[in-house]
């Protein structure tokens, strides 16, 4: 059998305040059509993730061996529609035959900075 190994693309992004990023992000979990991760149009920005800024992810967990697997989730309204603990997605494992279902424990938000403006007092003369 051969291994399980993670392959990387960049897939579209949208920010709840409506800016879209290129995200990248293994094509596997792409592939699942809940997290509305679509492909580039082409001049996104990139969205690298850091202590600041983190897109909105899902977290998902085998209740048997309590292994875990998280990822992004393109839009807000694909993070509204996931439930935990009734959605579950497929999850490839090395060494076994046939793919393992995961349940979904946790819906982690999205952390994007803003601009924050400062005031503009008149000067006095």
């Amino acid at each position: 059998m051969p291994a399980v190994q993670r392959n990387w693309d960049y897939y579209q992004y949208v920010s709840d305040d409506g800016t879209t990023y290129a995200l990248r992000t293994s094509m596997e979990w792409a592939a699942e059509a809940g997290f509305a991760l679509n492909a580039l149009t082409g001049g996104e920005p990139r969205l690298i993730p850091s202590k600041t800024q983190q897109p909105r992810r899902a977290i998902y967990r085998d209740p048997t061996t309590f292994r875990t697997a998280s990822g992004p989730v393109g839009t807000a309204a694909a993070y509204a529609a996931l439930v935990i603990g009734s959605d579950t997605i497929d999850v490839s494992v090395p060494g076994l035959a046939t793919s393992v279902t995961y349940t979904l424990v946790k819906k982690v938000a999205e952390k994007i900075p803003s601009t924050v403006s400062g005031r503009h007092d008149l000067d006095h003369a």
